[in-house]
């Protein structure tokens, strides 16, 4: 469940960080311009590369020159460098840097430098770990009062019914940078000499010594100033330098041909038609199946067509599905996802238990590949597949799903880091590229164990009557009704999920007068008492147009994918430390350990509220078949916010106006789109 800002304040920061870093370059070329004495005399050093890696383009060029007039050879192939300038600390990020541009090395040992083995200079402390980011410590100036203006035009698109990720990392584009070497200097830079002998080495020097030689007019020594001398090797088998392109074939018979031309690791097993054998025959004149239910029996291809309850007979199988279709997530194969999704929602539709693998074929988008993948689970002796097993042994996979993980981040951009940037894990995240995260992004690093984390039923229905007081509390006339402002729990609790990752709350009210931006006034009143610590994402399209049902104008211009036009704020919630009287604010409050949660707070008004309870209840392949089956059966539009037509009008349809209770005009909203006498409740919407 996961939508795309004006620039952040973050961007602000980097902007005035890459400023002060251009400082130096400028001071020294006004010295150097300044006197009379010649430029410093650059032509013996090995060729330099110079790393582009937190150096503005002024910048960039301001040393280019420095090195052009010095007769240096300057290269821009970081492959045949023998020096490489670099605003970096960490031999790690060096290392990744160098990796990154397709040069693999290996570090040469503390003995034949005078750097230590990290690539630290003499006296630097070592870099920090990781920081505890389930801490809730401040990482970089996120702390728990940062709510970022998630409402600009360019902000990430979170959607609730897909998965959404940002595009816009913030990352400066690489270039190579250079190493600059003295041949006079035996303990410093090697002469040319030298590096005829030592061809495959590879040496990267502060950039601030550049600024020293020029300041002295004169070649200083580098060991204060060498962060990394390494050995030059090949590419390991198996190493990839970026994302292998990925291409969507257009028909079947295209994506046979990929496969096979595809080569892998791990090659997917050909498909198998699924053959009956002699025991089965046997057992099937010995025993008949049972009945099979009507779904089946009228292939009813819909999941919202048939009830799926919460814990399905066959539900160790389908956790082995769903890892397979993780793993078709995070290589982007859409179709494959569609596919898996369609069959694992029939299994878990299933009222029986699998006792061969022929029943699968009776079932609505189930093909003999899930017979044969259930043959094998049957087999095996711990009842695994090899297929989903691949998601816990392949390294590659594994780090994808990590990041994949990270709220903010979809399988594109998780790819994109592992590939492009070349992490490996959330330390690389953190040490080497998070100014370039969005700020979401960022907070989904900082509380990525803690939002992990599952909560129990009674910790869902605190944080909901938490919600529900503060609705109170900012609109206290709602009770003339003696309803007041109703509090609505959806998402995972109400399927009937012992433990949810997440708290889904819909807040509304018969009265348009009481719902009209009543999602700021609550966020606002939650963060007065620190309930809420940081807002990801603030929506007020409804209140913006008065609450007026916004008609279909055409999927490419109503918005990001099915994001629904609700008021609504994705927010992350962590409960207060209690205060007494005597507590002073600075000095005596203690630090707050409780552990962060994300919560989201939904607010619809009264006329599409049942549109509004369908659309957050059930999870990702049920609310996918809601709007196929409204589009083919109805050529109707449907998301949470209501129900349009597709006619070119876009005219909004009400079906739920005979509904007198929340309850009630969502069973109308459900029969409406699926048919009479089909309601299925919230407990039978588990398809996975």
């Amino acid at each position: 469940m996961k939508q795309t800002e004006p620039q952040s304040s973050s961007g602000t920061q980097s902007q005035t960080q890459t400023q002060t870093q251009t400082q130096p370059q400028s001071q020294s070329q006004s010295q150097t311009e300044a006197g009379s004495q010649p430029p410093l005399n650059l032509q013996s050093l090995p060729p330099i590369f110079v790393l582009p890696t937190h150096l503005s383009l002024d910048a960039l060029h301001q040393i280019e020159d420095h090195l052009v007039r010095g007769a240096a050879h300057l290269t821009y192939d970081i492959s045949e460098a023998g020096v490489v300038l670099g605003r970096l600390s960490h031999s790690k990020r060096v290392a990744l840097e160098l990796r990154a541009r397709g040069v693999w090395t290996e570090e040469v040992p503390a003995s034949h430098s005078s750097v230590s083995p990290a690539g630290r200079w003499k006296g630097e402390e070592p870099p920090a770990k990781r920081a505890r980011v389930s801490e809730g410590a401040r990482i970089d100036g996120l702390s728990r009062d940062d709510t970022p203006n998630m409402t600009g035009p360019s902000n990430e698109a979170i959607d609730l019914d897909t998965e959404t990720e940002s595009e816009e990392d913030g990352m400066e584009g690489h270039r190579g940078e250079k190493h600059l070497q003295r041949p006079e200097l035996v303990s410093a830079v090697p002469s040319k000499e030298t590096a005829r002998a030592e061809p495959n080495v590879i040496q990267v020097v502060k950039l601030s010594w550049l600024d020293e030689c020029i300041a002295a007019n004169s070649l200083l020594p580098i060991d204060s100033y060498l962060l990394y001398k390494a050995r030059k090797v090949a590419r390991p088998a198996g190493a990839e330098a970026r994302s292998p392109p990925i291409t969507k074939p257009t028909s079947i018979l295209q994506r046979v041909r990929q496969d096979a031309s595809t080569p892998s690791s791990h090659p997917p097993p050909p498909p198998k038609l699924h053959r009956t054998t002699t025991s089965e025959a046997e057992e099937d004149n010995k025993t008949s199946l049972p009945p099979p239910p009507d779904w089946v029996v009228n292939r009813l291809p819909y999941a919202c067509q048939r009830r799926s309850p919460l814990h399905p007979p066959n539900e160790a199988f389908i956790q082995q599905l769903l890892k397979i279709r993780q793993i078709r997530q995070l290589t982007l194969d859409e179709i494959g996802v569609r596919a898996y999704s369609t069959s694992i929602a029939a299994i878990a539709a299933y009222p029986y238990k699998f006792r061969r693998a022929s029943e699968i074929l009776s079932l609505p988008g189930c093909d003999a590949k899930i017979a044969h993948l259930f043959s094998e689970y049957q087999s095996s002796p711990n009842g695994s597949l090899e297929a989903a097993s691949q998601l816990d042994k392949d390294p590659t996979l594994r780090t994808l799903h990590t990041f994949n993980q990270i709220w903010g981040v979809g399988a594109k951009t998780a790819r994109e880091f592992y590939y492009t940037r070349q992490w490996r894990d959330l330390d690389d995240i953190i040490l080497h590229g998070w100014a370039g995260l969005s700020r979401v992004q960022q907070i989904g690093v900082k509380y990525y164990d803690e939002f992990l984390r599952g909560m129990s039923r009674s910790q869902v229905e605190t944080i909901a009557s938490t919600v529900q007081r503060h609705a109170h509390k900012m609109r206290p006339h709602a009770h003339y009704d003696g309803v007041g402002v109703e509090c609505i729990i959806v998402g995972g609790y109400r399927r009937g999920k012992e433990t949810c990752g997440d708290v889904d709350v819909i807040l509304t009210h018969r009265d348009e007068s009481v719902t009209q931006d009543l999602i700021v006034d609550v966020v606002g009143s939650l963060e007065s008492e620190h309930y809420i610590t940081h807002t990801l994402h603030l929506n007020l399209s409804t209140s913006d147009r008065d609450q007026q049902s916004l008609p279909y104008r055409g999927d490419a211009i109503e918005g990001a994918r099915h994001f629904d036009s609700l008021d609504k704020a994705l927010v992350v919630w962590q409960d207060p430390l209690p205060t007494s009287p005597t507590e002073s604010p600075t000095k005596d409050r203690k630090k707050n350990t409780n552990t962060h949660h994300r919560v989201d707070i939904i607010v619809s008004h009264w006329r599409s509220i049942g549109c509004a309870v369908l659309g957050w209840t059930g999870d990702t392949t049920f609310e996918r078949d809601l709007r196929r089956i409204a589009k083919k059966r109805h050529n109707w539009k449907f998301d949470s916010s209501g129900v349009r037509e597709r006619d070119g009008k876009g005219r909004v349809l009400d079906l739920e106006a005979k509904g007198r209770t929340w309850e009630e005009r969502e069973k109308l909203a459900f029969e409406g789109i699926v048919g009479s006498g089909m309601w299925i409740g919230p407990e039978g919407r588990c398809s996975f």
